[in-house]
């Protein structure tokens, strides 16, 4: 593993070492508001176009032990999700394991052995780059664009993921605060334009939801337009 990956894993694998399999253990103060992320990171999806036979192919990149899924049970979307967990951390994976048995989970970095082209629909990164876990900020930096850009061809649809905001009453030197033009910049470059930031959730942070196409048009084009 490489070094800034067992850095972070240790960090949260002290987290629940200290704190147990809890919201605390992985650095979550309040129920609520991580339910709100994870309302805004699907936010992009119509599951109403997906069911048991035709079910979301979601990658939970950063899985920890797997609180997504304790949301999608209780939003009664589970049975509309084929679900795989990821992590690089080898006491939450384990964790994840005995609370969800019959869902599938892996330790892996995304860099070293990324998935084949299209083996998702679409990724939620919840968490994973909001607090620095030991590093310094170019540190996560670079790990925050090598695993986006690992698991950008991996999806087909697009990938959800939330970062600490630069518009707060204080920064944080143990928090990942990423400047919006500087991200806005990298996703250009390297997965696509097609973007939407979200900070009006009432969170210090911005989440990023990256598409592969633009959203689609359902508005009239008055007719008259044209000769105008």
């Amino acid at each position: 593993m490489r070094k800034d990956a067992r850095i972070v894993a240790a960090d949260y694998g002290g987290g629940i070492a200290e704190r147990g399999v809890t919201l605390s253990g992985v650095g979550w103060p309040d129920p609520t508001d991580l339910a709100v992320r994870y309302e805004v990171l699907l936010s992009p999806i119509d599951f109403l176009q997906y069911s048991r036979e035709r079910p979301l192919r979601l990658l939970d990149l950063g899985c920890g032990p797997g609180f997504l899924l304790d949301f999608l049970k209780v939003n009664g979307l589970l049975d509309r999700i084929d679900y795989m967990g990821v992590d690089i951390c080898e006491t939450s994976l384990e964790h994840a394991r005995k609370r969800w048995p019959s869902q599938r989970f892996e330790f892996r970095d995304v860099r070293d052995a990324p998935f084949h082209h299209n083996a998702f629909d679409y990724c939620v990164i919840c968490g994973a780059w909001t607090s620095l876990s030991g590093l310094s900020f170019e540190e996560m930096k670079v790990l925050f664009e090598e695993t986006l850009k690992a698991v950008w061809p991996a999806v087909e649809l697009g990938v959800g993921y939330n970062v600490m905001s630069k518009h707060v009453d204080w920064e944080r030197d143990d928090l990942f605060h990423y400047p919006l033009d500087s991200m806005m910049a990298f996703l250009k470059a390297n997965l696509s334009r097609h973007v939407s930031f979200r900070l009006d959730y009432n969170l210090w942070e911005a989440s990023a939801l990256v598409s592969k196409t633009p959203i689609r048009r359902r508005a009239q084009v008055p007719d008259n337009w044209s000769i105008l």
